[in-house]
């Protein structure tokens, strides 16, 4: 599918289109900008987010920003377009880093806990 056969084509307002996948790993992201509203990938996801607690809209994210499973806190800041890119980007990443995944027993442990915690309140 290409961007002119989205659904959404004609009154989409986002900058960051997943169809067109050249651009992604070179624009960028304002959060008072759109957001895609005919998919769901995890970045996607993760702007509406960051749309919701940027500290600073005049703040900008990248694709490669967006994509990483990390937390977003409330006042969550962007890059600042007025200066370099690089030296900015490393200490995003740096104090930004991605959430660990749970292991298959972790994830069967919870979801047990959380089986019993039902069962529980349903009997009383």
């Amino acid at each position: 599918m290409n961007v002119e056969e989205c659904p959404k084509f004609e009154e989409c307002s986002a900058p960051l289109c997943p169809l067109e996948k050249k651009n992604l790993e070179i624009a960028c992201w304002y959060p008072e900008e759109g957001i895609c509203k005919n998919f769901y990938y995890g970045w996607i996801q993760n702007q509406k987010k960051i749309a919701k607690k940027a500290a600073d809209t005049d703040k900008y994210f990248t694709h490669e920003m967006l994509k990483i499973n990390c937390k977003l806190a409330k006042g969550i800041l962007g890059l600042d377009p007025n200066k370099p890119e690089e030296p900015q980007l490393e200490k995003w990443f740096e104090s930004h880093p991605p959430k660990k995944e749970l292991t298959e027993l972790q994830k069967k442990i919870i979801t047990d806990r959380f089986a019993k915690y039902r069962e529980k309140t349903k009997k009383k």
